[in-house]
């Protein structure tokens, strides 16, 4: 009855592995709990920053709502209320949250008053008042509420003094003394009846080009602010909102603005809040079922603090707490069955110690077995010693293979990896020396030395040499080894290793290809031109046969890349060079020289047939390609330089390609030149030319000329056209039209033509000042002067330190000026007319002559171009300058005439409704002190008809 007892006992290593199994799974519960829980931390904290950070970003951009409009008064100066609301307008539709803009004006208590009468004459609703609805009190200095958009809604705040209220006049004192934009804390907003809060963004305006560099100095410089009156709570929504983080139901969102968190700074709060017991210690984070520890992160903007608080709601359990609970359950039956396990085991073992007890004696048995077997092993490592001596030096080299030669030098033993790798025949190599199978050493110094060190009986590394392999391919190896020693120091042959080098040696052939070939194109490159360039001048001078240098260049090519992108130039690129390629022999050489120039050079054409050999490379050239899904044209230049015998350098037949390539552009693109002797001295003299342009500014060569504009009805001079003349001490007058396209072409245009308005407004100022009347001045503006970024700076900068008068000024345009970006013009033109300047056309109808940009462009004045004037005789020519003048005057704008030369062009112009003419009839162009003269005469348009 004993028996069945015992083998029901649980035995001892049983209890043991359950036990253990118990403690390891709590373990594993904590664990993964802990995970869980840091798991639950991670994504709280990582929703948290996403919305601190979406409403940092949102604060950021509503403070650029007040520096695009504080952008507008310092561009312009104090716009007036309609200019106000008119540019606000937009940005309110655009930002809801933004209760009213308004500029508040800095004024002392008769400003004030005297503000308030003017203001009312327009707006009787108008009243100043403080924060108590109170007339104005005895202060210094009073800070109005003078433009208010909305106004529907605001009316409270206009003509409010934002002084009486402690909150802003602090923050506002903050913004002057820093230059730089504040916001208030939380106050309730005058313009709500309800206890709605808010706060308001403000950035202060300072005078025009005052100096800046001191607190004092801003303080001087005040004038007033701009402002902005943020509803805090419909800001922080639209922030949410647009970065879709309103739909987290398990997050309480609160956002604070001041030094601390309290819930008088509260502005915004999202989600219901809960009384949950505190966050665990840290020693018990892994024992807590949900994370409740809030996120805060504070920034500043606009000088005030603001805290963003998010904190974590209540959660269901379960899905958060599947794995923790998985293994629990999972660890505990894993337990049980284990132990069961052991159990069992236990049971079988006192089985297998009966079975051990037997197998003891057999053990003994096979230990008298095994001393032997040690010592045959003793004698076994005897023989392993040499081997290990013989196989050290072969390990040292790190090669592929190994190899042996006897002492005849040929091969006896050469392990597979030569085959295998090398693509070799084994049959070819057994029994053989290395020159039977590479007969080329004989032929080769380095053949012969490896023999030399070879019947020395010295070491070798690193001879390198080729093969064909059995794939057809030729194959490139690296070998070393050294000389074989019996006992007695006699020779036994050679032993070594080898490796396969061919991907080493097609690198380095890669290498030198890049090294002289063009990375995009794949031709050759500069290095490489020369070389070819100068083996085919000692050819032609060998053979006498001619030699053409060729400069092909794309025309408009940066059009490409600005319009479609570099992608689509670089694709340009290559097909041009394939397609060059295919035009010429292949002796011919075809090269990219930089950017979108290429050369190529051609050997042994008749002469004859040089014209033929452009045409058709231009013919292949201009064909159609496909860049960006979009067939595109493009057409070349070349230039031809004749290499004759007479000693003329390689780098010399370029410069001469490129002279006649530039001689190509010249004449319209799209054409062949070749060089001539003539060309070099036209190149030399547009050098000199340009050597001179640049000092000419600096030694004060240039001179202004005036032609006057005469008014047709009156018949007074009315104006002056301003005309750049260059007085070159050596080359005499030079005529504009050699020095203006090289001065555009340069960028000098940009420092003459600031010259030429600085002098022309002074000259002009001179005449009025002297008595003259109000003379307009024209000054023309070039299309690099156009693209300046700093043109509208500048040309105030000219205004105000000549002190003329704005409406004085007219800033001439030609008609492709702005063509290329109409918007980018749209937006600068009405810049400059914002300054009170006038802007003309001028050569009007022999450019694009669009009537849609008449109709939006802000334009003053058209100037009908001396080409149709000269021609008014004619019906055509009189039907368009009849056209003009009819069309000019519907849209309001002045008509100039150019050109008038003759009385019969002056009265067909008066009778058809002309405005002004401009012209050698009644003036040519004159310095300054002539054209001082004509004015003290007092000439007009009758005397000269008279002296006519």
């Amino acid at each position: 009855m004993s028996s069945p007892r015992k083998s029901s006992r649980i035995s001892l290593a049983a209890t043991l592995t359950l036990l253990t199994g118990v403690a390891v799974t709590g373990l594993l519960f904590v664990a993964v709990s802990a995970l869980e829980y840091s798991k639950m931390e991670l994504s709280f904290q990582q929703r948290g920053h996403m919305r601190a950070a979406a409403i940092r970003r949102g604060m950021d951009d509503t403070l650029e709502l007040v520096t695009i409009i504080n952008t507008l008064f310092k561009s312009v100066g104090v716009v007036d209320r309609e200019q106000f609301a008119a540019f606000t307008r937009p940005l309110l539709e655009r930002y809801p949250f933004v209760q009213a803009f308004n500029f508040q004006r800095v004024m002392d208590g008769p400003t004030a008053r005297r503000h308030a009468a003017e203001t009312q004459k327009q707006h009787p609703d108008y009243r100043l008042h403080d924060a108590n609805r109170q007339p104005l009190g005895s202060r210094a200095q009073h800070i109005i509420v003078d433009y208010l958009e909305p106004l529907e809604g605001n009316e409270a705040a206009l003509g409010l003094d934002v002084a009486s209220l402690p909150a802003m006049a602090h923050s506002i004192g903050e913004a002057v003394d820093n230059a730089q934009p504040r916001t208030t804390e939380l106050l309730r907003l005058e313009q709500e009846s309800a206890d709605q809060k808010g706060f308001v963004l403000m950035m202060p305006v300072y005078r025009p080009g005052a100096e800046l560099s001191t607190v004092a100095q801003r303080r001087a410089a005040w004038v007033g602010n701009t402002s902005a009156v943020i509803r805090s709570a419909e800001l922080i929504q639209k922030i949410l909102l647009a970065a879709d983080l309103l739909d987290d139901r398990e997050l309480l969102v609160q956002v604070y603005i001041g030094d601390d968190i309290r819930p008088a700074n509260l502005v915004y709060s999202r989600g219901q809040q809960t009384d949950e017991p505190p966050a665990p210690l840290p020693l018990q984070r892994w024992l807590a079922f949900d994370y409740r520890q809030p996120y805060t992160r504070t920034f500043s903007a606009a000088g005030k603090s603001w805290h963003v608080q998010v904190t974590p709601l209540p959660r269901p359990f379960l899905p958060h707490h599947l794995g923790s609970l998985s293994t629990l359950v999972g660890g505990l039956l894993f337990s049980l069955l284990t132990a069961a396990f052991v159990n069992s085991l236990a049971r079988r073992s006192v089985r297998v110690q009966r079975l051990v007890d037997e197998r003891t004696v057999a053990l003994k048995a096979s230990h008298d077995k095994l001393a032997e077997d040690v010592a045959a092993r003793k004698r076994t490592e005897e023989a392993l010693q040499e081997s290990e001596h013989r196989f050290r030096r072969l390990l040292a080299l790190s090669s592929d293979w190994y190899w042996e030669q006897d002492e005849q030098f040929r091969f006896t033993n050469i392990t597979g990896g030569f085959f295998d790798k090398g693509k070799q025949d084994p049959k070819a190599f057994l029994g053989r020396t290395r020159w039977e199978l590479h007969p080329a050493m004989w032929d080769n110094r380095w053949g012969r030395d490896h023999r030399a060190t070879l019947e020395a009986h010295l070491p070798f590394t690193n001879l390198e040499y080729s093969l064909p392999g059995t794939d057809g391919q030729i194959h490139w190896f690296s070998t070393s080894g050294e000389p074989v020693f019996d006992r007695e120091g006699k020779f036994k042959g050679y032993r070594g290793t080898g490796t396969e080098i061919t991907e080493r040696k097609q690198a380095e052939q890669r290498i030198q290809h890049i090294a002289h070939h063009d990375v995009l194109t794949g031709l050759p490159n500069r290095v490489l031109l020369q070389d070819r360039l100068a083996q085919a001048v000692a050819f032609a001078n060998r053979s006498g046969k001619p030699l053409w240098v060729m400069l092909i260049d794309l025309d408009r090519f940066k059009f490409v890349n600005d319009s479609l992108g570099h992608k689509a130039g670089d694709q340009l690129l290559k097909t041009v060079a394939r397609r060059l390629q295919d035009s010429v022999r292949e002796s011919d050489t075809v090269a990219r020289l930089s950017g979108d120039e290429f050369v190529a050079i051609l050997r042994e054409y008749p002469e004859e047939a040089s014209h033929d050999i452009a045409q058709r490379i231009m013919r292949a050239v201009t064909q159609p390609a496909m860049l960006e899904g979009k067939e595109f044209f493009v057409t070349c230049s070349i230039g031809v330089a004749v290499y004759g015998a007479d000693g003329t350098s390689a780098q010399r037949l370029i410069e001469h390609a490129d002279i006649a390539m530039y001689r190509a552009k010249k004449l319209g693109r799209n054409n062949t030149q070749f060089y001539e002797p003539a060309m070099n001295e036209e190149a030399r003299e547009r050098l000199r030319i340009e050597s001179a342009l640049r000092n000419a500014l600096e030694r004060q060569e240039f001179v202004l000329h005036y032609q006057p504009q005469v008014d047709l009805q009156s018949g007074r001079v009315v104006g002056m056209e301003a005309l750049l003349r260059w007085q070159h001490p050596e080359l005499g007058m030079v005529a504009p039209h050699r020095f203006i396209g090289l001065a555009e072409e340069t960028g000098l245009i940009v420092e003459i033509g600031a010259w030429v308005l600085q002098t022309a407004c002074a000259q002009a100022r001179s005449w009025i000042d002297d008595g003259h009347g109000m003379l307009r001045i024209a000054v023309n503006l070039s299309p690099r002067q156009f693209s300046e970024p700093q043109l509208l700076s500048s040309i105030t900068q000219v205004l105000q330190d000549t002190g003329l008068p704005p409406a004085c000024l007219d800033i001439e345009l030609t008609e492709g000026l702005f063509m290329h970006d109409v918007a980018q013009a749209v937006e600068l033109l009405h810049k400059l007319k914002a300054l009170g300047l006038a802007l003309s056309i001028d050569d009007f109808g022999t450019g694009y002559s669009s009537f849609s940009y008449l109709r939006h462009f802000p334009i003053d004045v058209l100037k009908i171009d001396r080409s149709f004037v000269s021609d008014i005789s004619e019906a055509d020519e009189a039907a368009i300058v009849v056209s003009i003048i009819a069309l000019a005057h519907n849209l309001k704008l002045r008509v100039i005439a150019e050109g008038v030369e003759t009385a019969s062009q002056v009265d067909y112009l008066r009778r058809h409704g002309c405005d002004e003419i401009q012209g050698y009839y009644f003036s040519p162009p004159l310095p300054a002190a002539d054209f001082e003269q004509l004015l003290k005469q007092g000439r007009d348009l009758q005397t000269t008809g008279a002296q006519a």
